[in-house]
């Protein structure tokens, strides 16, 4: 952690406890309903349009707590830009409210983390009773409303009021900084987040809300609506049947315990196991929350379709693997084999280990020389390890000087078969974890913006020359409508097909080999391929040929030869005859 990132945290920290008091001295202004902290982003990425959206939005939310006065909602405005302040602290005098931002202008840097730690002046009370109101058997924790376009810039910046943000100063840590401590924020309060602007961030204002206890995202053409939560008798039944988001503080301090417990969990046997090391896959679009680099599966969710993925660098997030209630198929992540390396850690999620000098739980790792995987590490010098016979243990490293595991050489001809064998086993349950394609961001076979070749420096580095390549032979009138015996090798040029050759089926593949001739599919094999095509165009198929055996990636435009690892090009030809 950086010097200036824990001088700008303590900064924040001191300058929130520091409006705590002020809000406290103005209390006879406060309203007696539920609590509202706005968040208002005037950084100049927003522009014009979007920053007249957002007075248009908060307008709109005031005028409605306006309409209904008996509700008696208590609101405070923090604004975020070329100055990250309060602009009004708690107050039902919603007449001043609406005009709060009449002499501001957009512009600067959004330090939205810097925001959110400036709201807990108005989350926590001076004398430690918060500003939760009591309905009842129901405790209403104060809200935070973000109206922003969801483009964190860096909140260290402390000085650096007239810096404009743009994707310059845009980056993958500042939106990491605002999720850890959103996350945290989120546990008691709800967070919802107003997309406004040019271009917002959806998928981290969407993450940001979910992550948080209650809140979601609104889009603003449903402000109106939203204001009315207090008022409307149907948020009223969600209170009534969603009773644990407004227990005691107490009461929700010890669920998070149990929830944290229930993170990591192996529900889903169609799902990678725990501790399995994964990437992104076909489906990501989480920007860069990996780093672009491998992680470990530590639990899976109870939402099906979901699992939880702590990535080396540290952060923890949710993703799709399969079908979840909204989407079917989805697959963020997939299993690889990229091994857990330890930099200044003794011990870290994802390592592999097996017995050490103190071990003493019989075979509870499925016998001598079992690995397992670690996918929780403790402060207590303690770890739990997923074992391949599928039970998971608890096990001590450090604690009390005792050592039941060793860490594995993540080189060794034991790990490496290890984590292959976990690919293997992925495969059999997803496509996108094939052990010989990957179909991921970073993949070789990549679909160009062109079309379906993939990179063809990277190709030779998959290509042996020395392996002999099956050629299809081709018989009279066995495949063709005419009566000409064509070629062996079928010679089709790559711009089109020739005029004598003509094809039965309305959707031939075809395959191209190491001459540059496209040869075609028997028909079996091509009616299977355009089978599976029609299903799931993302999907792949197994088809032998000549004793050998390939895996076609329609979406690619590609078969791999499964023994040499040998890649061709593909394609279908559409038959309008």
């Amino acid at each position: 952690m950086s010097l200036e990132f824990k001088r700008a945290q303590e900064f924040w920290h001191e300058q929130a406890q520091f409006e705590a008091q002020k809000n406290f001295e103005l209390i006879h202004q406060h309203g007696k309903g539920p609590s509202n902290i706005f968040i208002l982003d005037t950084s100049s990425s927003l522009g014009k349009e979007g920053f007249d959206q957002l007075k248009e939005v908060f307008c709109t939310i005031i005028d409605e707590y306006a309409n209904h006065p008996d509700f008696d909602e208590n609101v405070a405005v923090i604004i975020c830009g070329r100055n990250t302040k309060f602009q009004r602290y708690y107050s039902n005098q919603y007449s001043d409210m609406k005009h709060c931002l009449d002499d501001v202008e957009y512009g600067g840097p959004s330090p939205l983390t810097a925001a959110f730690i400036l709201s807990t002046g108005c989350l926590l009370h001076v004398h430690g009773n918060g500003y939760t109101r009591r309905f009842g058997e129901f405790h209403v924790r104060p809200r935070i409303i973000l109206i922003s376009d969801g483009k964190p810039t860096d909140f260290t910046a402390i000085n650096n009021i007239d810096i404009d943000d743009s994707p310059v100063f845009e980056s993958v840590e500042d939106k990491n900084h605002l999720l850890q401590f959103t996350k945290n924020v989120g546990n008691f309060h709800p967070i919802f987040c107003i997309p406004v602007g040019r271009n917002p961030d959806l998928i981290l204002l969407e993450f940001l809300s979910a992550q948080s206890r209650g809140g979601k995202l609104v889009y603003h053409h449903e402000a109106r609506q939203f204001a009315k939560y207090t008022a409307n008798m149907e948020d009223i039944f969600e209170i009534c049947s969603k009773k644990t988001l407004y227990n005691s503080e107490d009461s929700v301090k010890a669920e998070v315990v149990d929830e944290m417990d229930d993170v990591f969990q192996e529900r889903d046997p169609r799902m990678p196991p725990l501790g399995s090391r994964v990437k992104r896959g076909r489906d990501w679009k989480w920007n860069y929350q990996d780093s672009n680099g491998p992680g470990t599966v530590i639990g899976h969710m109870k939402e099906g379709g979901w699992l939880n993925v702590k990535w080396d660098t540290g952060e923890t997030y949710g993703y799709r693997y399969g079908s979840t209630l909204e989407e079917r198929d989805k697959y963020d992540v997939q299993v690889c084999n990229e091994p857990r390396i330890l930099e200044n850690e003794t011990m870290a999620t994802g390592c592999l280990v097996k017995r050490g000098p103190d071990w003493k739980w019989g075979d509870q790792d499925g016998g001598t020389g079992s690995i397992g995987s670690v996918y929780r590490v403790k402060r207590n010098g303690t770890v739990f390890v997923r074992w391949p016979n599928g039970l998971t243990t608890e096990n001590r490293f450090g604690h009390n000087g005792k050592y039941d595991l060793q860490i594995c050489d993540p080189f060794s001809t034991e790990s490496i078969e290890y984590l292959q064998d976990q690919i293997r086993k992925a495969a059999l349950n997803c496509p996108v974890n094939d052990p010989f394609v990957d179909l991921s961001e970073s993949s070789p076979f990549k679909v160009s913006e062109s079309g379906n070749d993939f990179d063809h420096e990277t190709r030779k580095s998959y290509e042996k020359p020395t392996a002999s390549i099956p050629v299809l032979k081709i018989s009279k009138g066995k495949y063709f409508k005419n009566d000409k015996v064509e070629d062996e090798s079928s010679d089709i040029e790559i711009d089109g097909l020739s005029n004598s050759t003509v094809f039965t089926a309305v959707d031939q593949w075809l395959w191209k080999d190491e001459q540059g001739h496209w040869n075609p599919y028997p028909r079996k094999m091509n009616d299977k391929i355009n089978k599976c095509y029609k299903r799931n165009p993302n999907s792949t198929v197994i088809v032998s040929m000549k004793e050998n055996t390939y895996r076609v990636v329609m979406i690619k435009g590609v078969q791999i030869n499964l023994t040499t690892r040998e890649v061709f090009d593909v394609k279908s030809v559409k038959n309008t005859k």
